[in-house]
Parts: structure tokens; sequence; C-alpha cells
């Protein structure tokens, strides 16, 4: 897999072809550029925003990540967000009184646990009856939407919403604070940037992170090792799922501070661009949620000034994701060329 260089090339490379589309579309590219980098970085709260976008990317990112070093490709991460949220808004709104140090750390528990087991049961699947995870995966994401939707319709719903489908407003207890108020920036960053350490760590510093690696090189071989490959694609997919869940807690708690109705506007789908834009390393996945959360941010302020199409972003991060397919096939090629010569060479001699 191409490193992290590869990754900020094709980024140059899909903005250079945004910008011959923008061309095209009677924009000025270098002026369209300039107004996103100004939307994006140009103020405190612009910065703010920025890494509010940010924060469920890169923890859904991570969710995404994990599992695939694993093998596993999941993309459930929205329906997981659901969940998470879901059991962060349960716990906050059951424990009113307890004092923040212990109200926030367990809603945010909450979180991980609502989306952990989301996520563990398609590993399950996988393990047990070898079902493929991308399909039980997608699945759960609806039924995910759809236990939400009549929840805050129904039993959950705040009955003074005046028509709104959102629960009551989650105690100031079990929300993240602010640590940058100019520019409304909440500890959920520093959650985020914790998770990832604390994922680095265990992917390349454990035994568990080691046998994960190992089964998505080659479960076969791993089993042959007397490595319990089910137990690691399920352990992969239930922590995947629990960083998943945490993004979903995080826009709840740090945000919105009420489930609502469809609240997601798609993190745990953009979370796969941002995992494979990181090389699926969590520190690479930090840099790729920061860059999706700018370019989001970025091109709501050239919408604003320059009536540039909100679509905009979905178009630069599918162009950036065939660069990063092309860069990864040149690469697998090149290796195959490689092994190849290598073998012709044995065989000679």
């Amino acid at each position: 897999m191409p490193g992290l260089g590869a990754s900020a090339l094709a980024i140059v490379g899909a903005l250079l072809v945004t910008g011959v589309t923008l061309a095209f579309a009677g924009y000025r590219p270098i002026e369209v550029y300039a107004v996103m980098a100004d939307g994006a970085l140009g103020t405190p709260q612009a910065i703010g925003v920025t890494i509010t976008n940010a924060i469920p990317l890169i923890l859904a990112g991570l969710g995404v990540a994990l599992p695939f070093r694993c093998g596993l490709l999941n993309i459930g991460g929205e329906g997981q967000i659901y969940m998470g949220a879901l059991a962060a808004t349960l716990v906050a709104l059951a424990f009113p009184g307890l004092p923040p140090t212990i109200h926030l750390p367990l809603a945010l528990l909450g979180g991980f646990v609502g989306g952990g087991l989301w996520g563990a049961f398609p590993g399950w699947l996988r393990a047990s009856k070898n079902l493929n995870e991308i399909i039980t995966t997608i699945m759960l994401n609806y039924i995910g939407f759809w236990i939400i939707s009549y929840l805050v319709h129904g039993p959950l719903k705040d009955p003074d919403s005046y028509g709104y489908a959102w629960t009551v407003r989650v105690p100031e207890s079990a929300q993240l604070p602010l640590i940058l108020p100019a520019a409304r920036i909440h500890l959920g960053i520093v959650v985020a940037l914790i998770i990832a350490a604390l994922t680095h760590f265990l992917l390349w510093h454990t035994t568990l992170g080691f046998e994960m690696r190992a089964v998505g090189a080659g479960p076969e071989t791993s089993r042959f090792a007397g490595i319990a490959v089910q137990r690691s694609t399920v352990l992969s997919m239930l922590i995947g799922g629990g960083l998943a869940g945490m993004a979903g807690a995080a826009v709840i708690l740090g945000v919105q501070f009420r489930l609502s109705d469809f609240f997601s506007p798609g993190y745990g789908f953009d979370a796969i661009a941002v995992a494979l834009v990181g090389q699926t390393t969590p520190f690479g996945v930090v840099a790729a949620g920061l860059f999706f959360g700018a370019l989001s941010n970025g091109v709501g302020n050239a919408h604003r000034a320059l009536g540039v199409a909100q679509g905009m972003t979905s178009f630069i991060q599918g162009v950036t994701m065939m660069f990063i397919i092309a860069s990864q096939s040149l690469t697998l090629i090149r290796l195959l060329r490689k092994r190849r010569t290598v073998r012709l060479v044995e065989h000679a001699h």
C-alpha cells in the first residue's frame, strides 16, 4: 500500500481535476480555492467549524481503518454512529445527577458500547457463518436509521418539541465542554486524538493488534500459526463499531445535544474515504479527517459566496478516491512484476 505521500499526491491531482471542471463550469478555480481556504481556515470560527466537522470523520474513519487491517471492510459506520448516539443519549438522560467527571466519560463509553455491539454482530456472522460483512453492515445501517427514527418520533420524543422529532436535551454534565470558546472547539477533538493514539498502540504494540494484522495479511496462514481468526474478526468489528459509535456520541454530546431523526449527514459513508485516503493508519486517518472537514467547510463557504454547488465536496472526494485506487493499482502491478522477475531469475539459475 502506498504511503501517505501517495495520498497527498492523489489529493493534489483531485484538486487539479476539480479546477479544470470548475473552469469549464464558468468559475475561476484559483478564486474558488481561495474562498474555500478562507472559509475553512481564515478565522478562528472557521477553524472551529472545520475541526468540529472532522471529529466524527476521524472517529468513524478509525472505525473503518481498524477492521480493514484485519481484512474486513466495515461499511456499517453509519448504523454504528446512530446506535452509539442512541446509547450515549440514553446514558446521558438516565443519570442527570452525576458530576461531569463521571457523567461525560460514562456517556462516551455508552456510545462505544452501542456502536460496538452493532459492529460485533456482523463480525460474528462473518466469523461463524462466513457471511460477507459488506452486505450485513449495509443492511444494519438501514435498521439503525429506522430504529432511531421510530424512537425519536415515539417513546423518546420530547413532549415539548413543538413537532420536532428529537429527544429532550442531554444534561450539561454529559456535554463535551468547549476548550477554545472563541473558535467553538469542544473537547471532542482531544478525545479523537487520544483514540487515534490508542488505536495506533493497539495495532502496532500489542499482541491483539499483531494478530488482527496477521489475519488481514493471510487468515489461513494465521490459523495455521495458531492465531484465533474468528476471535480477531469479531473483536476488530466490535472495536471498529465502537469507534464509529463514539463518533455518534461526539455529535450528540458536543454539537446537537439531542438525538434527532437522521442527524448524521453521512459521516459513516464519508469515513470510508477518510480511512482509505489516510492509508488505514490512525494518524493518516486524523490528517484525512481534518482535510475532509476543511473541504466540507470550504465548499460551504464557496457555495454561499460564489454559488459553487455543494456537491463539489462529494466530487472532490470521489476523484481523490479514484487517484488513490489508481496509485494502489500501479503499486500492486509493480510489485507483481518484481516478483515475476525474481522468479524468472531463480528459474534461470
